[in-house]
């Protein structure tokens, strides 16, 4: 292919390639150097023959390049489609493809005046006047250029730098924060928002090393701010003047939870949220749901639809959301449980109820199989909380806390007592192998006023766990639990029966010389 060929195929394209560069110039400012120097080195790149094209495949509309950069650099563009694939890790257009670009538009046109054309906007408009323009892409620009100077020139090698990299960006962009009040709520949601999707690529693969619970405790902080100031904005009358504002951030919430990468449950919550405080449209809201029953991407064994029972309770499409329900995963149970969670607190008690129930045939493999240590413990405790507000049947919630193994030893013991199964209760923890104390925190002095006698089986399995040690202070500790055993007995009348067990405990341990004595201390026969 010669140089005539390239002409042809650039008038061939011509439209297309303009499109291109219209997209360039929207993306690259020149007010910012890294802009202005991305555009200077690939026109150097132009300019000194380090552009050629590889192939051109006229089905596909596609042109292969190779850039001759520090190593030869593979770009291939889909000129149709404006659609370009470069090894580059950067996400807006990078030196390679803008170079790939110009070579083309300089067959026909003139790429210095177009340069000149697009640096002459560099004059109209600074960085110091930005901060009073209202539009989305100067606080783009304003976010860029301290990002650019906070992160971009020197990646964060650790956590705690790219932390400390964070906080003080954010320090830095308050300075620019609008004088006018009106307009200080939507600052601050939409930089939030602009930092949080630029650190992503920063944030998301420490959160797989070894600093990930620092990681996981930012991002708690990070979303909490980011929600207060949603609930700020929300509360606040809507301008007109914002709505652009209010459009790209969608824009933005759409693309951070669909296309980002990792961490698939933050970028969830980060959407949710703003769905919930800034579209009030029962239209969007409907556009979305179809959008979203007709995705089939999956994430992390996730299918990122999963946010669509949310739709379908603020629709309140009831039954659409009691036939997904029917569909639920055992993996999708903590996702079922925020929107139980939500139903209840938006009045709608029988729906939750509902909701609760379908819950319960996933929770023993959700417990065991899917979640760790310590969420599993702070999930038990939301059930706990979710099953008590809903009031399911006592059978329904006894099998819920067989599910919970160990960790739902107190539920399900405070359930026993509450159903007087007090035979039950003293069976569970000696099964168990609870301890003292701890059978006194599941209720034991209730037992103990009601039923006595049912304690004094378990009172002897803890007092043979401390003989078994067979150390003084054991012997000790066993005749301290043996004087509860003999106020339970007294208090039952069982004191024929409690005299005759002292004396077969004294005949059965003789040889053990200092529990004698701990026992003839203890003055246990009545």
């Amino acid at each position: 292919m010669n140089l005539t060929s390239y002409q042809k195929l650039a008038t061939h394209y011509n439209k297309q390639i303009h499109q291109s560069m219209d997209t360039i110039a929207k993306k690259l400012h020149p007010a910012l150097l890294e802009d202005e120097e991305l555009v200077r080195r690939a026109a150097f790149f132009v300019r000194n023959g380090a552009v050629s094209i590889t192939n051109y495949y006229p089905q596909e509309h596609r042109v292969d390049f190779t850039i001759r950069d520090v190593t030869n650099i593979e770009v291939k563009y889909h000129i149709t489609k404006d659609n370009f694939h470069c090894p580059c890790p950067i996400h807006k257009p990078c030196r390679h493809i803008v170079a790939a670009v110009f070579y083309l538009y300089q067959q026909n046109d003139s790429l210095s005046t177009w340069i000149s054309e697009w640096r002459s906007q560099a004059d109209q408009v600074q960085l110091t006047l930005l901060k009073d323009e209202r539009s989305p892409r100067s606080w783009d620009i304003i976010v860029e250029n301290f990002f650019r100077k906070f992160i971009s020139n020197y990646p964060p090698t650790s956590f705690y730098l790219l932390e400390f990299a964070v906080h003080d960006l954010k320090s830095q962009l308050r300075k620019s924060r609008p004088f006018e009040r009106e307009w200080q709520p939507i600052f601050d949601v939409y930089v939030e928002l602009s930092i949080l999707i630029k650190s992503w690529p920063y944030i998301e693969p420490l959160a797989q090393s070894n600093m990930q619970n620092r990681v996981l405790h930012f991002l708690n902080e990070y979303l909490d701010e980011l929600n207060d100031h949603l609930n700020q904005l929300s509360s606040k009358p809507r301008m007109f003047a914002a709505d652009p504002f209010y459009e790209e951030i969608m824009v933005r919430i759409h693309h951070f939870y669909f296309d980002m990468e990792n961490l698939v449950h933050y970028r969830k919550q980060v959407y949710l949220s703003f769905w919930d405080a800034l579209v009030t449209d029962k239209n969007k809201r409907m556009q979305e749901v179809k959008y979203l029953e007709a995705l089939e991407t999956i994430e992390d064994d996730m299918s990122l639809n999963m946010v669509l029972p949310y739709f379908y309770l603020t629709l309140s499409m009831t039954d659409e959301l009691l036939i997904a329900a029917e569909k639920m995963e055992a993996n999708q149970l903590l996702e079922w449980v925020e929107v139980c969670e939500k139903a209840l607190q938006t009045g709608k008690k029988e729906l939750g109820t509902n909701l609760a129930r379908k819950l319960l045939p996933h929770v023993s493999y959700y417990l065991n199989e899917v979640i760790l240590n310590p969420s599993r413990v702070i999930l038990i405790r939301r059930l706990e909380l979710l099953f008590e507000t809903v009031q399911l049947q006592p059978a329904e919630l006894e099998k819920v806390y067989q599910s919970f193994g160990l960790y739902g030893l107190q539920s399900y013991s405070n359930l026993l007592i509450k159903e007087k199964r007090y035979y039950d209760w003293m069976a569970l923890h000696q099964s168990a192998n609870s301890s003292l104390e701890y059978a006194e925190a599941c209720g034991l002095s209730i037992i103990k006023e009601e039923a006595p006698d049912v304690l004094l089986p378990l009172y002897h399995h803890y007092a043979m766990r401390f003989i078994q040690e067979k150390n003084r202070y054991s012997y000790k500790q066993a005749v301290r639990i043996w004087k509860k055993m003999k106020q339970a007995a007294k208090k039952s009348n069982d004191t024929d029966y409690w005299n005759a067990y002292v004396e077969n405990v004294r005949e059965k341990y003789r040889r053990l010389r200092a529990l004698q004595q701990e026992i003839e201390k203890g003055n246990l026969p009545l």
